[in-house]
């Protein structure tokens, strides 16, 4: 960290500098980018609303090459000469080639008249969620590349985003949702206070798997405090949330109040930031609980797709995953060497997958109310019917477990199917979904899809339930009111995983999240299973796609051996 007091800075709007041989001088001035304005008021995202763009063209730009972008928040400033500083920086060859996008927050004109209308920018800029960055990939980069004629490359590795206040965080978000989209951040400032989640920064970057993201930050010494938070300790802590999980920045205390430094330290972070471009920002060796889980350099890859929710999975003492498709009422067999094949069709839209311990396969329609037995020869029997359920798990002595989930005012239930006879053992989860038993057996785990919760129980002897808790606790994105939890397994050494709409949450033993494990695109999780010849690939089913990734950790089933249990660390 560096601490450095700025009581002035006057900003070059022309650069000289000597250069030649024999002690000749020469001055050489700077290529001058032009400015085009527009106001945009179209916007699906963010409906309604009115904001004006600047944008900063540089004379060097070639039609042919995919010209690097930079995105500031709060709009142009004349006062800043932010212009100057980009032509500067270009023409020192210290930044690529970069088309600026100075953007201002929206306005919602009023409806009635004479009243004051309202302002988005606390809504846009300070929420943790992706719809500020689905706006800029989605609406205003795609008009400013028509608009201008201009060649915008597409690659987060050319993109830098920056902003102060609310505009810093804005930046950050940006490229935390959407790295793909952008992986340099200029924040300055940044409100990283409990506007609209924003305090729950540094927790999520100490917990969820490293991302390609470059940070230059500052924050000031007499920064802003109000009933938010306090700007500058959150700061500190984003930044020692950083180093904690590896990332690749620098972090300024500033003298001053809020944004100082924001136009003063422009050109040395976007040297720092753009440094040894065009090579890719690197990505950290993240937190040390995600390296537990986690082998490097193994990322997500696309094994397959074009599916319409590929969900339901479960792993047999192969290590094959099998998986439905209920759509089209197929089932779909993953091999040891990721070949995938159609394994039975005309499943009444199976939903859910189940693995006993000697080899057969449990098949649960939620549509019919149906769980067939399918033998290992692909012979099948109704084992049980009337439940119409949206997950099961085979106990090891051949009972099921199933999860109901709420529909109208009847609340969410679990059952247990033994001896052909079916039992309700717990109800009153709002949407009972995925179901999974500890390594060592006496411990079921079932999610609450419309929570951010997952009950735990002890199993008594019987097959029935005790003790229930709401005990695993997970994160719930800004713009999701629950965590969208759907299929959990656990894995050999004591984690339970669980599909959420933040992407994979893994919690400890002893109940919290320790580790998030987002998908390519944030895209939606609803199916994990781990398989493989070796039980250590962590397979994703994300609705069309599946995705899957080696890791450190193994299959749990009814097949599998009792496992003692190994306390885990904080």
């Amino acid at each position: 960290m560096k601490t450095t007091g700025i009581k002035g800075c006057n900003f070059l709007l022309v650069l000289s500098f000597l250069f030649g041989s024999l002690g000749h001088a020469q001055t050489v001035e700077i290529p001058k980018g032009r400015l085009e304005k527009f106001e945009f008021r179209e916007s699906k995202i963010f409906p309604g609303t009115v904001r004006e763009v600047t944008v900063y063209i540089p004379q060097q730009i070639i039609p042919s090459a995919p010209a690097c972008v930079y995105v500031q928040q709060d709009g142009f400033d004349p006062n800043s000469k932010f212009n100057d500083l980009l032509d500067t920086l270009i023409a020192k060859k210290e930044i690529p080639v970069s088309v600026g996008i100075f953007v201002r927050p929206g306005y919602l004109p009023s409806a009635v008249e004479g009243q004051v209308g309202r302002p988005n920018r606390c809504f846009e800029y300070d929420g943790v969620d992706d719809n500020y960055v689905r706006f800029l990939m989605e609406e205003i980069l795609p008009l400013v590349a028509e608009k201008f004629h201009l060649n915008l490359s597409s690659q987060g590795n050319d993109r830098c985003i920056g902003g102060c206040s609310s505009g810093g965080i804005s930046a950050f978000n940006a490229a935390w949702q959407r790295p793909d989209a952008f992986n340099r951040v200029y924040c300055t400032s940044g409100s990283f206070v409990a506007f609209r989640g924003g305090h729950e920064f540094p927790t999520l970057i100490r917990k969820t798997e490293a991302k390609p993201m470059r940070a230059f930050l500052t924050t000031a010494s007499d920064d802003m405090e109000n009933c938010a938070g306090d700007w500058n300790l959150l700061a500190h802590e984003i930044e020692k949330a950083l180093k904690f999980s590896d990332y690749e920045y620098q972090f300024h205390l500033v003298q001053g109040g809020h944004c100082s430094g924001n136009y003063e330290y422009f050109k040395e972070a976007m040297r720092y930031l753009w440094k040894d471009w065009p090579n890719p920002v690197k990505t950290g060796k993240s937190a040390p609980r995600v390296q537990d889980i986690l082998l490097p350099n193994e990322p997500w890859q696309l094994l397959a797709g074009g599916y319409s929710d590929a969900r339901g999975p479960a792993c047999n003492a192969k290590g094959e995953v099998f998986f439905t498709d209920p759509k089209s009422s197929k089932i779909f067999k993953i091999d040891t060497k990721n070949q995938v094949s159609v394994f039975l069709e005309n499943t009444d839209h199976s939903n859910s997958l189940s693995f006993g311990a000697n080899g057969e396969l449990y098949v649960l329609s939620s549509q019919s109310g149906k769980t067939m037995n399918y033998d290992v020869n692909g012979k099948g029997t109704v084992y049980i019917d009337g439940i119409h359920g949206q997950y099961l798990l085979a106990r090891p002595d051949g009972g099921l477990y199933v999860s109901e989930g709420a529909g109208g005012n009847e609340p969410g239930k679990v059952w247990l199917v033994k001896d052909g006879k079916k039992t309700m053992v717990d109800s009153g989860i709002n949407t009972a979904t995925g179901i999974a038993m500890s390594p060592d057996r006496w411990l079921l785990a079932v999610a609450d899809k419309q929570s951010h919760w997952v009950y735990s129980y002890s199993i008594a002897p019987d097959g029935t339930l005790q003790n229930k808790e709401r005990f695993f606790w997970l994160h719930v994105q800004d713009w999701e009111d629950d965590s969208g939890a759907e299929a959990v397994c656990y894995d050999r050494e004591g984690h339970l995983c669980v599909a959420t709409s933040t992407g994979i949450q893994v919690c400890a033993w002893d109940g919290p999240t320790q580790v998030i494990l987002p998908m390519p695109e944030n895209m939606r999780v609803t199916g994990i299973c781990i398989g493989g010849a070796n039980f250590d690939i962590l397979f994703a089913f994300c609705g069309d796609k599946i995705y899957q990734r080696k890791i450190k950790n193994h299959t749990v089933g009814a097949f599998t051996p009792f496992t003692k249990m190994t306390p885990g660390k904080l």
